[in-house]
């Protein structure tokens, strides 16, 4: 009998099997993200990943798959324009799994997943088939998270830079391979510039210049605007021995614990009811994203317009910062001086932020309480900060800020009613 010839038949992907490998390595990386349980027929004009609807993302791995699954979140998605769009996480995602095709139905399926999510982040940030470089770049800071030098963590950066001319300088591996590698960068305004070839370029002190930077912490911030240049990658170690990845001027990608988060900034920017007022929004997020990421536990209050005789219930009249009839309030309103949020340096947004308590701030920018403790209606729930995050969402919208670096945002269900919903999650 004649043996079949295989090799020209289409390539195909179970949807059990996609699913069970989207459920273990997608889903993670994106905050509130789940996929449908009932797919969707697929022909193979479709395109392998695509969005359905603002909310809705459609994926296979192979162009001849009848079927495609919908990856689908509460918050919309971020739209084709944006740098940091999960589609590009998606078709990072199945395009991997397309070379990993045959591969995966054998015995090797188990190791081959075991490294797949880093391979995810490299290929979503990597342009012109420069995933590999990118591969080298987390795997160095992998080695340095899980290493000491004279008893502290180790905390360090490293630049990609795929359109410098190639260099002669020593390559990556020799500055991975000994200890003084580890420590020739700080991870916050200081990096090692590697070309396409990974061949050492420079060491950078960087500045901000005036860069806002508010999809980046601030602690990161001259990193975040080094990747502003075209086709620039970062990659650093803070002293928390989480790895950020940032490209386009912003942060995309953050290991904690673990596990992988992927970070897109305007469309929780989107889902902010309050303030209207982009610069405001603007200033509240970035803040938002310094406790994260320096571990400060912290809960945020903004008072939507018409408000003001409900906010004023829920804290104590010696919190709030105008009235100055406590010893807290008046040393509080020195350090403000009468500054909006959005005025204050990131620095001191930070501090105020961080002190035991809510923050509450107006529509207009105008600081009106710190440090102050809420009053829990019965209907709050889980722990201190969530249940004061989502009494103060009744006013406009509450955040809160754990000191594992999760961030929930929570506000009104509707215009007139009482109950509160998520509005956005990350990490």
């Amino acid at each position: 009998m004649k043996k079949r010839n295989t090799s020209s038949l289409p390539k195909v992907m179970t949807e059990k099997l996609l699913r069970e490998i989207a459920d273990e390595y997608l889903l993670p990386l994106f905050s509130g993200a789940s996929i449908d349980a009932i797919s969707d027929s697929s022909s193979s004009s479709e395109a392998t990943v695509a969005y359905i609807d603002p909310q809705t993302i459609g994926f296979k791995v192979n162009k001849s798959d009848t079927y495609r699954l919908k990856f689908r979140r509460d918050q919309p998605f971020a739209q084709k324009q944006d740098p940091a769009r999960e589609l590009r996480v998606v078709e990072a995602f199945t395009s991997i799994l397309a070379e990993m095709n045959d591969e995966l139905k054998g015995e090797l399926r188990s190791d081959l997943l075991s490294t797949f999510q880093r391979r995810v982040v490299a290929r979503a940030v990597s342009d012109f088939s420069h995933d590999q470089q990118i591969l080298t770049l987390l795997d160095q800071t992998a080695k340095w998270a899980e290493r000491l030098y004279e008893g502290d963590p180790i905390s360090g950066a490293i630049g990609f830079d795929p359109y410098r001319e190639n260099s002669t300088g020593e390559p990556l591996d020799v500055f991975g391979s000994h200890d003084f590698g580890a420590v020739l960068s700080n991870g916050y305004n200081s990096l090692l510039a590697f070309g396409a070839e990974l061949r050492f370029i420079d060491h950078h002190v960087l500045q901000s210049s005036g860069f806002s930077a508010r999809g980046s912490p601030w602690m990161q911030a001259p990193i975040a605007c080094w990747t502003a240049g075209k086709g620039r990658v970062a990659v650093a170690l803070n002293r928390h021995g989480e790895i950020l990845v940032f490209r386009d001027g912003q942060l995309l990608f953050a290991r904690r614990n673990g596990n992988w988060h992927f970070l897109t900034h305007s469309p929780i920017l989107g889902q902010m009811v309050v303030p209207r007022d982009p610069e405001i929004r603007g200033a509240i997020y970035a803040s938002v994203l310094d406790a994260s990421f320096e571990r400060k536990g912290a809960c945020i209050g903004i008072v939507g317009s018409g408000q003001s005789d409900i906010w004023q219930s829920l804290v104590s009249p010696a919190d709030r910062v105008d009235h100055k009839n406590s010893e807290r309030a008046r040393a509080l309103s020195g350090v403000i001086r009468g500054r909006p949020f959005q005025d204050l340096e990131r620095t001191l947004r930070l501090e105020l932020i961080s002190i035991d308590g809510a923050t509450l701030i107006n529509h207009k920018g105008e600081i009106l309480a710190v440090g102050s403790i809420v009053q829990i209606s019965s209907s709050g729930t889980g722990g201190g900060r969530t249940a004061a995050a989502q009494e103060l969402a009744k006013v406009g919208l509450g955040i809160k800020i754990s000191q594992d670096g999760s961030i929930s945002g929570y506000r009104p269900k509707s215009a007139k009613s009482s109950k509160v919903s998520l509005a956005f999650s990350l990490m």
